[in-house]
């Protein structure tokens, strides 16, 4: 039992480092305009694609790669996905306020 859940816990840390090193990739052309809402796209999309390869019954060795890669394609999309919603619905403009100093 202890042993399973430091695999999930490995697991889960794995698919995470992987989303954020994908929402770097992408956010750094970006200039990370919308970096913050486009995270948490990225970190549910690659533990959904991380998850869903073993429910697909690859559970071995190649299983565990495969399931890496499409963390990091998972979060790659999902991020893509939340800078296109922030780029169509304007949400620059709507959260300038809260990007200005308070003097």
């Amino acid at each position: 039992m202890l042993f399973s859940v430091l695999v999930l816990i490995f697991l889960l840390a794995a698919w995470t480092l992987l989303a954020m090193i994908a929402w770097i990739a992408i956010s750094l052309p970006r200039r990370a305009r919308g970096a913050l809402w486009a995270a948490p796209f990225a970190e549910c999309g690659a533990v959904l694609a991380g998850v869903g390869v073993p429910l697909l019954g690859l559970d071995d060795n190649a299983g565990l790669a495969l399931s890496m890669l499409a963390a990091l394609i998972g979060a790659v999309i999902m991020s893509w996905f939340a800078y296109q919603i922030w780029d169509r619905c304007g949400l620059d403009r709507r959260f300038e306020r809260l990007a200005r100093r308070i003097r």
